[in-house]
């Protein structure tokens, strides 16, 4: 599921025309095409001890796309900071999760802690 949301929130940044046609916070209201945009929201899966994912509606996350001046994607950066259930399995010591990961050319960087703490980013550069 993870996959499908994360892929899905990719490819439509990755693809979306430089202009803001979707509802993008620019970082400036007359910026060249090649500056970054952002978005940030609530809501993302996060990952338990024995790798199931889980929804958690109050984690926070962020995006950053920046494209060169002809509108190509050179970067692309998502991040994610959420809490595990209290009924779900936490890792006994922080557990990292590293791999290839659809949207994510760089691959997807998990981290859960004891605690429950989790933390997760996706990136691209070109």
């Amino acid at each position: 599921m993870r996959s499908a949301l994360l892929s899905a929130a990719a490819l439509v940044a990755m693809t979306a025309p430089a202009s803001g046609a979707l509802s993008m916070a620019s970082a400036e209201p007359n910026a060249p095409i090649n500056a970054a945009t952002t978005d940030s929201g609530t809501g993302c899966l996060v990952r338990d001890a024995n790798g199931v994912h889980h929804f958690d509606a109050t984690c926070e996350w962020r995006l950053v796309r920046r494209r060169d001046r002809d509108g190509n994607l050179v970067l692309f950066s998502y991040q994610d900071h959420g809490q595990l259930p209290a009924n779900v399995p936490h890792p006994s010591s922080a557990s990292r999760h590293t791999g290839p990961w659809p949207g994510c050319l760089d691959g997807i960087h998990e981290v859960t802690t004891p605690s429950g703490e989790y933390r997760s980013d996706c990136r691209f550069h070109n």
